[in-house]
């Protein structure tokens, strides 16, 4: 029965940590996300692993009129192309805040809001590129696209995309 049950747990283990990931933690930038102005917004980003394959990706940012904050739990596997390159899927959401008049431009959702707090709820897939094992150089860089369904003072469905590049720390 011991030895069955250490079997089972190797198992698990070498299961888990197969489709592990080539990093540990990054922190860095990561432009057009979800979240307002004229490129999506921009911030700083952090996504560390949690537990084999899965990561927490989440980034603060804003403007000179509002504040946002996204966070994606994703699920990462390796490509086989090159080492380093790996595909994911994630969702989560976003939240934020802004002052002044800000005009959407759009007679449908009454042309303009003064002030307030959105709330969205956000999936993607992408790929993240860990230039680490071919350059030596501890650089990532991730490409996602995906859809966006406002909850609160949002537009509803949208689709957008983000670019991000992080120093690889571990």
């Amino acid at each position: 029965m011991k030895k069955t049950l250490l079997f089972l747990t190797a198992l698990a283990m070498f299961t888990t940590y197969s489709y592990g990931q080539s990093y540990n933690s990054g922190i860095g930038v990561k432009g057009m996300n979800f979240g307002g102005g004229v490129l999506g917004g921009a911030g700083i980003n952090y996504k560390t692993f949690i537990g084999g394959s899965n990561a927490l990706d989440m980034t603060l940012g804003g403007g000179a009129r509002h504040l946002s904050a996204q966070i994606l739990y994703e699920w990462q596997r390796p490509t086989s192309v090159t080492d380093g390159l790996d595909w994911y899927i994630g969702a989560g959401g976003g939240l934020g805040i802004w002052s002044s008049r800000y005009d959407w431009d759009d007679d449908y959702y009454g042309g303009y809001y003064t002030s307030g707090f959105y709330l969205n709820a956000t999936a993607v897939v992408g790929l993240d590129f860990n230039l680490n094992p071919n350059t030596g150089i501890p650089i990532g860089i991730s490409l996602e696209t995906g859809p966006s369904v406002g909850i609160i003072n949002s537009r509803g469905f949208g689709w957008g995309g983000a670019l991000a590049v992080r120093y690889i720390i571990d």
